[in-house]
């Protein structure tokens, strides 16, 4: 499960990348619309997490290291997470603080939504997140993602907010 673009490629999270996807989560700057920084302790959980369902067949949740191409440095993770609705799964991206405004999350989203559409027989994606998060409205909304206002979407919290690219 790897797919690339002319910049990066993305392939499933494995203990070479754990320490830097453990380091996103501890960030406060990365989890300042996420949530609250994680412990060392608990952001290695959460990484050992995601490496064993890896080790598991679709449709556990995937996640994937994102790397550049040129240097083969670490640039961040993103998810897809199989939903209870048929051929649907979220979404989701967090890029190390030094690839922030370089396009790098709507190339590497942008593959991600091709590999699930393609390779995975998604026919919806849905990303949800803060609605303060500007940046991730302005990413979603550029890979044509349309605001949802389907009711199985909304989330629980009203703070968040939905959006949906359907085949």
């Amino acid at each position: 499960m790897q797919f690339a673009t002319p910049r990066f490629t993305s392939a499933l999270l494995c203990q070479q990348w754990k320490e830097e996807a453990a380091s996103l989560y501890q960030n406060r700057k990365v989890m300042r619309l996420i949530g609250e920084p994680l412990s060392e302790k608990e952001s290695e959980v959460v990484a050992s997490t995601f490496i064993e369902a890896n080790k598991r067949p679709w449709p556990a949740q995937k996640v994937w290291s994102i790397t550049c191409n040129q240097t083969q440095a670490f640039c961040g993770i993103q998810m897809l997470c199989k939903s209870v609705l048929q051929d649907t799964a979220e979404i989701g991206i967090i890029l190390a603080p030094s690839m922030n405004g370089k396009g790098a999350a709507r190339e590497a989203m942008g593959a991600l939504v091709e590999f699930g559409l393609e390779n995975l027989n998604l026919h919806q994606i849905v990303a949800q997140f803060e609605k303060r998060h500007l940046a991730t409205k302005r990413l979603v909304t550029q890979l044509n993602f349309k605001q949802s206002d389907d009711n199985c979407f909304q989330p629980s919290k009203t703070n968040l907010v939905t959006y949906t690219f359907n085949r």
